[in-house]
């Protein structure tokens, strides 16, 4: 039903507009990471035979810049109104209004093609998705069935006032006033005319587009006139663990601790936050957190050639599955070995792969029967590095739909699990050269890593030649069809710069035109995973990038000591229900600075 904007409504989109302009909204990091972290040590370790240790006391995500002062007062984030995501709007008129949109309902935004996680601290609100927001709640209007205490058939003023006093302050995450109520009633009324759907309609369009639902605030009580930071109030830290762990406004229980003010009390802030730990909710939302940090969600918006994988479309929706209960076991599920379950490192330590018959006849994996996806232990050689050999990571990571993808796979442990800086952009006439570049995979990387390569494909490259072992589909191989003539054995051994691996003792080296520089070898994608598991670069670079999904804001700008903290904890806990406890009990994250 088209809807005409009278006066309340206009009133609202001004509203709008002016909600916009308030608070400090940053620009978001990019979709590979949360860029350098700092650091407040030296690191050591030690490499022996192609492995070692990634040690030390530093922190940070990135190749070892040296010590870095951090700010001991910062928060995790500056005070702020936030749109909030088509997802989270989803979410909430699911959570409070019992509404079920579809996951391919688009409110304002196209979802990111790229499979990237979805949020933008800069999104402002334009005239073409003020019209969006109105067919989004003209959407969920028509799809309201229940509104307690009001019957069927019988929605009346009355009860129509009962049921917004009762759901809406946990949409709007805050209380609402008896003028805010009175002016709501006043457009139901208006609708009489038109009937008992127009009445819900407008009524339901006024309360969903406006500020107080489509923007997250977190500037406390004085953030017009306040310096320094601000503490959030009960309502604004229910909000923003709500959204933190449910994706979603808070659930009842986290609601009424903000209404009778205790949750800003550390000890119920604390409870709460392992209470919902325990929610399959809170579970499945923060599971999908480290499966947008691990890249698995790209898995299911790429497509590969026919002919060269003709089984890799039937098997793209399994190889997802198989990724997030992969997840699942190492974030959630105690086994004899880790107890205590969700240990960080078992990412890179894990033989076990989710597959069913057909997976396992396309993959060489364990033989299992039936359609269900069932955990198998790997031996040998074969996927055999944890996530680094996880069939849909090595899928998702090889960006060509046919033919090796060294470049892209190194790129994605680069930057997603290093946190590493940018590479130099390539010298003029780089891509003619490569083109003309001839060879097996391994020759043409080796000609490619000589001259822009030192400094370029040299630091990220070696990343990907240790899964050569793995077509663009994630299938194990032994043989190399891009040699002459095909089949002579995979090389994999691959030579990775020390200042990408700080801590790592350089045991090779690499020639460079006629010079010889120290390297570190790495036999296999094996090497890698050792020396992620034992080491601290890529558990300090995971902490950094899922504080940034957590609090949908980089907390690396502020450089809050309590970040740094966190860091350490993690590194010694290994615990993904410790890092996200650590975060949402953090008293940096309590406040928001003013900036």
């Amino acid at each position: 039903m088209k809807t005409k904007l009278g006066g309340r409504n206009l009133a609202i989109l001004v509203a709008l507009g002016a909600a916009a302009c308030l608070g400090n909204i940053s620009g978001s990091p990019s979709s590979s990471g949360v860029g350098i972290g700092t650091g407040t040590g030296s690191a050591s370790g030690s490499a022996n035979g192609g492995s070692g240790s990634v040690g030390g006391t530093g922190s940070g995500g990135g190749s070892g810049s040296g010590p870095a002062a951090c700010a001991p007062s910062a928060s995790f984030a500056p005070a702020r109104l936030s749109l909030i995501s088509d997802e989270q709007y989803r979410n909430v008129v699911r959570d409070v209004f019992g509404v079920t949109l579809p996951a391919s309902f688009v409110v304002s935004t196209q979802a990111s093609p790229s499979g990237s996680y979805p949020y933008n601290e800069g999104a402002q609100i334009v005239p073409t998705t003020v019209q969006a927001y109105l067919r989004a709640a003209d959407q969920v209007a028509s799809s309201m069935t229940v509104m307690p205490p009001c019957t069927a058939g019988a929605v009346n003023h009355t009860c129509m006032d009962q049921y917004l006093r009762t759901s809406l302050p946990r949409a709007w995450r805050r209380p609402v006033t008896d003028q805010e109520f009175a002016d709501l009633m006043t457009i139901f009324d208006s609708g009489a005319m038109d009937g008992v759907p127009r009445q819900i309609q407008l009524t339901v369009e006024a309360a969903l587009i406006h500020p107080a639902f489509l923007y997250r605030s977190e500037i406390g009580t004085n953030a017009a006139t306040a310096t320094g930071k601000v503490t959030l109030t009960p309502y604004e830290l229910a909000s923003a663990v709500g959204f933190a762990m449910l994706n979603s406004a808070p659930d009842p229980t986290l609601w009424a601790r903000a209404v009778d003010g205790s949750l800003a009390q550390p000890a119920v802030l604390a409870g709460e936050v392992a209470r919902l730990l325990t929610v399959p909710a809170a579970k499945a939302n923060l599971t999908k957190k480290v499966s947008y940090y691990l890249d698995f969600e790209t898995l299911r918006l790429i497509s590969k050639d026919a002919a060269t994988y003709p089984q890799f479309a039937s098997l793209q929706s399994t190889l997802y599955d198989s990724s997030q209960m992969f997840l699942n076991e190492i974030m959630w599920m105690p086994s004899s070995s880790n107890p205590t379950r969700g240990r960080f490192n078992e990412l890179f330590t894990s033989r076990r792969v989710y597959t069913n018959q057909a997976m396992s006849a396309a993959y060489g994996l364990p033989s299992v029967t039936g359609t269900a996806l069932q955990p198998v232990t790997t031996t040998g050689d074969a996927y055999n590095a944890g996530v680094l050999t996880q069939p849909a990571l090595l899928a998702a990571s090889s960006k060509k739909n046919a033919g090796d993808d060294e470049i892209h796979r190194g790129l994605w442990i680069y930057y997603n699990l290093l946190c590493a800086p940018p590479v130099m952009d390539p010298p003029p006439g780089a891509l003619a050269a490569a083109m003309g570049m001839k060879g097996s995979t391994i020759e043409i990387a080796h000609q490619r890593d000589t001259g822009c390569g030192f400094l370029c494909h040299g630091r990220f490259d070696p990343f990907g030649i240790v899964t050569l072992n793995y077509d663009g589909s994630g299938v194990y191989r032994t043989k190399d069809p891009t040699s002459t003539p095909p089949g002579a054995p995979i090389d994999n051994v691959a030579y990775a710069l020390p200042d990408v691996l700080p801590g790592v003792m350089p045991n090779s080296t690499l020639m460079v035109g006629v010079a010889s520089i120290p390297a570190v070898q790495l036999k296999g994608a094996a090497d890698v995973a050792q020396l992620f598991a034992s080491g601290r670069q890529v558990s300090d670079c995971a902490a950094g990038t899922l504080a940034t999904y957590t609090l949908d804001h980089s907390p690396e700008k502020e450089g809050s000591c309590q970040l740094q903290n966190l860091k350490d904890a993690f590194r010694q806990s290994q615990s993904f229900t410790d890092l996200f406890t650590s975060i949402l009990t953090s008293p940096a994250f309590l406040t928001r600075d003013i900036e």
